[in-house]
């Protein structure tokens, strides 16, 4: 089975605290980056791209509510057009930072509370859906394979990334065991990693004979 391994970097505020991110680089093929909103700043934002493009590895958007204070994990009663505005608003800053290091998005990943309450809030998930139809209807949306917003995008013909958890040994063996239950060979997968145990995962799956892999082809200009 090959399958894109992701993790997140970027979610600070201090372009110095990438360092620790940075160690995470050599066993992932693709990296979240916070667009802004939620966490990262523009200078942040800018520093992932670059150590990302220089590792070469893809690079996608992590969108969220507008709550910096809460790092994005706090549900925000925000209206549909707000919301909407806000993502496209988030995609297209992380977008636009990477092309002028020449590099664009190969994905959009919704997080936190966002992620969370796209199941609950039918106005928040069209948002999600109309927020990257508009600005890129081949930008692929990564989705949790227990999320409602999963059905709900591929009916809306956007392309899907299924994400499953890695961040332990236990969540990535019981998510490859998912991931065969599912029977579905010709999607997309994605493996989310925590920086902390990323090194023990990986090897762990390369003993159990897994190969790796973004799991589609980049966008223009990469």
């Amino acid at each position: 089975m090959q399958v894109d391994l992701n993790a997140t970097i970027g979610d600070t505020i201090r372009v110095e605290a990438l360092q620790h991110d940075e160690a995470v680089l050599p066993y992932v093929s693709s990296i979240t980056i916070p667009a802004g909103l939620h966490a990262g700043t523009p200078r942040v934002i800018l520093a992932a791209i670059r150590r990302g493009l220089a590792a070469g590895v893809r690079l996608g958007a992590g969108v969220g509510y507008r709550d910096f204070l809460g790092g994005g994990d706090r549900y925000v009663d925000v209206a549909f057009e707000d919301l909407y505005a806000e993502l496209i608003y988030q995609i297209g800053a992380v977008d636009s930072l990477a092309f002028t290091e020449q590099g664009r998005l190969s994905y959009v990943r919704p997080s936190g509370a966002l992620a969370r309450m796209a199941g609950r809030r039918k106005d928040h998930a069209e948002a999600i859906l109309r927020a990257i139809a508009s600005y890129d209807p081949e930008l692929p949306l990564v989705v949790h394979h227990l999320s409602p917003l999963l059905g709900m995008a591929r009916d809306a013909g956007l392309e899907v990334i299924v994400e499953y958890s890695a961040s332990s040994l236990e969540r990535m063996r019981a998510s490859v065991g998912r991931i065969a239950a599912d029977g579905h060979p010709e999607q997309s997968v994605s493996l989310h990693l925590d920086p902390v145990t990323a090194p023990v995962v990986v090897r762990t799956l390369r003993e159990l004979g897994h190969t790796f892999g973004a799991p589609l082809t980049a966008r223009r200009g990469m």
